[in-house]
């Protein structure tokens, strides 16, 4: 029963459902000298499977992606999260495996939830987002949540909250409901899925959501593109995602080439590689100062000795 409702509440959920996004002036540039290190807990959530098999991913998939997280925000080289783009900048920002739980206990990072263990019943009127808690859900705090869903591939890849900060777009977020990142199983890590979101890209994607960044188009897709865009300067403007990196050109509303790379459009994941040093300082600026995000900086879930 529990497994047919997830089907149906998800069906009228939209591929990659995100958020807004505001503009950054000088006096709100910050430092960029300092790494951040955050806590992430994933929430594996199966269906029985034995570890390793089906929903119930492996520990290695689990750890290889947010080893492609880590390189995406830090640019390393060698790696697909590395460019020379000129306004291509390493965002000093860094996830780890959480290591104390919610108890005080000691943790790898990784939960594992079983569906069938879980007694209640989903509403068919609920928005599916915030029933992620029922499953689990540590202190927002302390831990950034990450959900990875049992869901059939290629028709929703992930969902993020969006932080509240004093930056045009984000002044008034409400906060109070879940807060984290869901991804789909089947888009979270590496894996031979046809398609182009099998690289574990969606996490970048949507951990940009999370820190403040908005879609490269800004807030409705196919408007006046000099209206809507994403805030953020060093972005051409754009009314679209590109959608695609077989190389072909493409020109933003004022002429300028597209940032077809970059993490916040809906390019396939081989070619995404680059946030800019505009993007890189909203997420700084927000982890700093906002309520929901601060906190992570100096969060006691790791050992920070």
């Amino acid at each position: 029963m529990i497994k047919r409702q997830i089907l149906i509440v998800l069906l009228g959920i939209v591929l990659f459902n995100c958020s807004s996004e505001d503009e950054i002036n000088e006096d709100q540039q910050v430092s960029e000298k300092t790494i951040y290190t955050l806590p992430v807990v994933v929430h594996i959530i199966h269906t029985g499977e034995e570890i390793g098999t089906g929903y119930n991913l492996s520990n290695e998939r689990i750890i290889g992606q947010i080893k492609t997280l880590n390189d995406d925000f830090r640019k390393r080289e060698g790696t697909l999260g590395y460019n020379t783009h000129p306004l291509g900048t390493d965002a000093k920002i860094e996830f780890k495996f959480a290591e104390i739980d919610p108890d005080g206990n000691t943790t790898n990072g990784i939960n594992r939830v079983n569906v069938d263990d879980i007694e209640y019943e989903i509403g068919n009127d609920a928005w599916f987002f915030d029933t992620l808690p029922y499953y689990a859900y540590w202190d927002k705090q302390d831990y950034i949540n990450i959900w990875v869903f049992p869901f059939e591939p290629n028709i929703i890849l992930g969902q993020s909250s969006v932080p509240q900060a004093d930056l045009p777009g984000l002044e008034n977020k409400d906060t109070s409901g879940t807060t984290g990142i869901m991804i789909t199983t089947p888009h979270f890590g590496t894996s031979d899925l046809d398609g182009g979101s099998n690289l574990g890209r969606s996490l970048t994607h949507e951990m940009g959501h999370f820190l403040g960044l908005e879609h490269l188009w800004g807030k409705i897709e196919n408007a006046d593109c000099m209206e809507f865009d994403d805030y953020c300067d060093d972005t051409p403007p754009v009314s679209r995602r590109t959608g695609n990196c077989d190389g072909t050109p493409a020109l933003s509303c004022n002429g300028e080439s597209m940032l077809t790379q970059n993490y916040m459009d809906y390019t396939d994941d081989a070619c995404m590689n680059m946030f800019t040093k505009d993007q890189v300082i909203r997420m700084r600026y927000v982890l700093e100062n906002s309520t929901v995000r601060k906190s992570l900086t100096t969060s006691l879930a790791l050992d920070r000795n």
